[in-house]
């Protein structure tokens, strides 16, 4: 699909003249012809946020084209050496703009605006390997912003929620990463409404959300025995109990502004099944009964899970939304195991079909089924074409980080590079340098190769958006 020209799109006509410098013009050209086809999952969503971007640029023309142009900026440039600092100055432009903003009826969209446009920056450029990356600040900025926007009785709008998504899509990674809630809770941005939909980021898989926002709350209170395993037992249990929802988690961070408490979840999507029997065998060695549930029920709802597509819609179409759908709910499930069962620590086999000799048959056992859902989420990554994967990296990263053979790993590797290919953000390579240089290399030395773990040691290096 080809983009109109500006002038056709009624671009310069809502820009008063002067405002923007005419060198910019090119950037925010850019922006267009690139920035929505390369992040969005189909060419068929890229006239719907193109017209968002024209809607909110008519409120405020001046700030949002400088964010438009520091956008096409830093496509511009990419990473030619000497580009970081002009690509810093036009970030710094934006939190100016944001400092300088009046309240208006329209406050909160544009802000959330700029700020999706400083993460955008950090992908396109400024989260290079070995760069800090804010998008984790950023996402805490957005929280400050929902939680007064909200306290003062403010409406969230349809182009607010649009926006929204988009950032709790990032944020949902970055929550998972780090073993903490999300700071933009479903219940902000989720209805029923969007449910019947794809979304040009999420898929169909906005139902799935508030699962992965569980599985957020479920990390955050499992992070001290998951970075101190020695404090955890090892003990196999059942759990045979029914129950109707997953339990309330206790909540020990109240550094966050929002409530992100699973009932919020529970009152915004009722598309989501929830088996009320619990029959899974797990070990999640936990501190209190109340884990083992939520895990337990988790799993009940993430196995039942299906997105909402309907047959009678054709294959090929809704190819690239199902691929996606399956990936994300083979990687939760992965990720949920592996909350339960962390890897062992083992010298490396090139026979993965083997176990380390260091293993116990419980580790053995656990690593063989966490290797058998990565297999599962490479299923489906591999067999669709190229370009309809390339919103996969969170995946396709859990699934990285369980390869133990050569093949394997050099099959993942073919993925990685898929992705990369089809959208050229510079966290794709800043994720394969984590799987290989931390998680791989610490499994070959026989060290603790939990990413989890490696994640916290290493802060900032692991960002598979």
């Amino acid at each position: 699909m080809s983009l109109p020209a500006l002038d056709k799109l009624g671009f310069l006509s809502l820009i008063p003249p002067g405002a923007v410098p005419a060198s910019d013009e090119i950037n925010i050209e850019l922006y267009f012809n690139r920035h929505p086809s390369e992040l969005l999952i189909g060419q068929e969503f890229v006239s719907e946020m193109n017209a968002n971007a024209l809607l909110i640029l008519q409120r405020d023309p001046v700030r949002v084209a400088d964010t438009l142009s520091a956008i096409g900026y830093a496509y511009q440039v990419g990473d030619r050496a000497g580009s970081l600092l002009p690509v810093l100055n036009r970030r710094a432009r934006i939190l100016a703009n944001l400092r300088s903003m009046k309240a208006s009826s329209f406050y909160f969209e544009e802000a959330l605006f700029l700020l999706l446009g400083l993460c955008a920056m950090e992908l396109v450029t400024l989260a290079q390997p070995g760069h800090h990356a804010t998008i984790p600040t950023v996402l805490g900025n957005v929280s400050s912003l929902i939680s007064h926007h909200t306290s003062i009785g403010g409406e969230i709008s349809f182009v607010s929620r649009y926006l929204l998504r988009a950032l709790a899509r990032q944020d949902l990674v970055v929550s998972l990463v780090h073993l903490r809630r999300p700071r933009v809770p479903t219940c902000i941005w989720l209805e029923t409404n969007d449910c019947a939909k794809a979304d040009r980021l999420l898929g169909y898989t906005a139902t799935l959300m508030p699962l992965l926002e569980e599985l957020c709350i479920l990390a955050e209170d499992m992070r001290e025995q998951i970075l101190q395993p020695s404090h955890s037992s090892a003990t196999d249990q059942a759990v045979h109990e029914n129950t109707a929802a997953s339990m309330s988690p206790s909540s020990q961070d109240t550094s966050y502004a929002t409530d992100t408490s699973p009932r919020s979840s529970d009152s915004v999507c009722s598309d989501v099944k929830r088996p009320s029997a619990i029959t899974r065998f797990f070990n999640p060695s936990p501190e209190s009964t109340s884990i083992q549930l939520r895990a337990a029920s988790l799993y009940h709802r993430l196995t039942a899970w299906s997105p909402p597509i309907t047959d009678n819609t054709p294959f090929l179409t809704t190819r690239k939304f199902r691929v996606q759908a399956a990936s994300y709910r083979s990687a939760a499930l992965l990720y949920l195991h592996r909350l339960q069962h962390p890897p062992s620590s083992s010298i490396r086999n090139d026979d993965a079909s083997q176990p380390a000799a260091s293993e116990t048959g419980t580790e053995a056992e656990a690593d063989a089924a966490a290797l058998h859902g990565a297999h599962d989420v490479l299923l489906y990554a591999s067999g669709a074409p190229a370009a309809e994967t390339k919103l996969l990296l969170w995946p396709v990263f859990l699934a990285a980080c369980e390869m133990r053979g050569e093949e394997d790993r050099r099959a993942v590797g073919e993925v990685l590079a898929s992705i990369a290919a089809h959208r050229r953000t510079v966290t794709v390579e800043r994720t394969r340098r984590f799987v290989e240089e931390r998680v791989w290399r610490a499994r070959d030395a026989g060290e603790d190769w939990n990413w989890m773990v490696l994640a916290q040691k290493w802060p900032g290096e692991c960002l598979p958006i």
